[in-house]
């Protein structure tokens, strides 16, 4: 219909495809809800990312990081390490246009800089989609989130710090977070938890998930 939405648009706008669009083209979310429902999407195809992982040159940011946290959850060994590298990156400002840039980050590239550091190479361009499907994530109950557990749905991504905490890079306005699994997940009942079973870092045994 002349001046209407698109098939393609509504497509995306109704599975939460706007972020994951604004982060394969690099663009402001409200940005790419406008070009969406203008009918101006272009190819979706990630462009060439370079991970920057300096956390002696990291940005202030505005999150809510308790400064009395040591570490969390019942998880160990992998999952331990990406909580910790998460961390080294709480004070990135968001950003879609600078996400991969020392101090900056949107959620699927705080995700991807965390795995980076800890030596796992993260799925394709590290957008939220991605995580949804990659191979070296298992799905796993609710009831038994382990700390470096991928908190993962259409429109965002995280890490579990605990069974009931999660880190996350949020928005413009609170930056990076650690919060309740339910606020850091935005309330959406949609969100499953994901397990890194592949390889190890080192080339040793793949971590098993329990």
């Amino acid at each position: 219909m002349s001046g209407g939405i698109s098939g393609v648009a509504v497509a995306l706008a109704t599975a939460g495809g706007v972020l994951l669009y604004a982060g394969f083209q690099g663009q402001n979310p409200v940005q790419a809800l406008k070009d969406i429902t203008a009918g101006k999407t272009k190819a979706l195809e990630p462009g060439t990312v370079s991970f920057t992982n300096d956390p002696t040159s990291l940005g202030s940011g505005g999150g809510a990081v308790p400064a009395g946290w040591s570490g969390g959850g019942a998880g160990s060994g992998i999952g331990a390490r990406i909580v910790a590298a998460a961390m080294t990156h709480r004070g990135e400002r968001y950003s879609q246009t600078r996400r991969w840039q020392s101090g900056y980050s949107d959620c699927s590239s705080f995700v991807g800089k965390a795995l980076k550091d800890v030596g796992i190479t993260p799925p394709g361009g590290s957008v939220t989609g991605s995580y949804l499907v990659w191979g070296k994530l298992k799905t796993v109950s609710r009831d038994a989130i382990q700390a470096g557990d991928i908190l993962c749905s259409p429109g965002h991504v995280a890490i579990a710090v605990s069974p009931t905490q999660a880190i996350g890079q949020q928005s413009s306005r609170t930056n990076v977070k650690l919060d309740s699994i339910e606020n850091i997940m935005w309330g959406n009942p949609s969100w499953v938890p994901r397990r890194y079973v592949g390889a190890a870092p080192g080339g040793s045994a793949g971590v098993a998930a329990t």
